[in-house]
């Protein structure tokens, strides 16, 4: 029943408003911001990895990286400036960013040496915040571009687009890590990761509000469209979770094969 709840809760911030109070309940009531230490250095590994992942396919460091949903605190383009990258841009749909919030992601990502009084500051330290902004074709060039548990919250119709985007801006390679499960079992734990799969898209549409929108689709989706916007896949995984032994799948569900239907997550590289 929490999860409903939750759900009812997120509806009410998508009205006027709803964003402030939003980030006042994740600073101040859920104290979900600013990061941990452990949870800043988890972010500088995905940093680490997309680093790793061009080296591997294209070879050496980037010189530039584009970053989809850049967040609050900009701890991945920080990570990416300490790892040798000389250009980060990145890139929201909304502007979410909190200098106070980056400055301390900086403290513990950059050992304090990078203070940042203005966010002039920040793109002279060499990341680029561009938010509000959609990455279109017209964008600038980079050698690299790269998502953290991002793209899951984007509405089909619009992540093609973002994809045929990516793939116009991108030099090298793409990569990306989506979280394919219930977000609602982050906080709930009396319901699976996979809980989700229950509903009809509009038994689903009442829970499935702005603030904590997932668009549900399954791994092989997500190789379906890269693919269709004219990537080609270097690298794909996938994990499945345990699906609770009462799980009945909705209709539109059942086509998909027990390890994609059942995925949580997954890595996508593509060039």
């Amino acid at each position: 029943m929490y999860w409903r709840l939750k759900a009812l809760a997120f509806r009410g911030l998508d009205l006027p408003g709803g964003a402030h109070v939003h980030y006042f309940l994740q600073r101040h009531v859920t104290k979900n911001w600013p990061r941990p230490a452990k949870t800043l250095d988890a972010l500088a590994g995905i940093a680490r990895r997309v680093v790793e992942d061009y080296a591997r396919h294209v070879g050496g460091t980037p010189t530039s990286v584009l970053e989809v949903g850049a967040g609050r605190d900009l701890a991945v383009p920080l990570a990416l400036r300490r790892l040798g990258v000389t250009q980060v841009i990145s890139s929201d749909v909304e502007r979410l960013g909190k200098l106070d919030l980056i400055q301390h992601a900086a403290d513990r990502i950059l050992a304090g040496q990078v203070k940042l009084a203005g966010w002039d500051d920040l793109e002279r330290f060499g990341v680029k915040y561009l938010a509000p902004h959609y990455v279109g074709p017209d964008d600038e060039q980079v050698d690299c571009s790269c998502s953290n548990e991002v793209l899951e919250h984007v509405p089909a119709d619009q992540l093609a687009t973002l994809l045929k985007g990516l793939r116009a801006v991108t030099k090298g390679i793409t990569t990306h890590s989506i979280d394919y499960s219930d977000h609602y079992a982050r906080s709930d734990k009396s319901v699976s990761r996979l809980n989700f799969l229950r509903f009809s898209d509009e038994e689903w549409r009442p829970f499935n509000s702005g603030k904590q929108f997932v668009n549900r689709l399954r791994h092989s989706d997500y190789l379906r469209l890269f693919r269709e916007a004219g990537f080609a896949i270097m690298e794909e995984s996938s994990v499945a979770g345990d699906p609770p032994a009462d799980l009945r799948v909705a209709e539109q569900f059942r086509r998909y094969d027990p390890p994609d239907l059942f995925a949580i997550k997954g890595r996508i590289v593509a060039a």
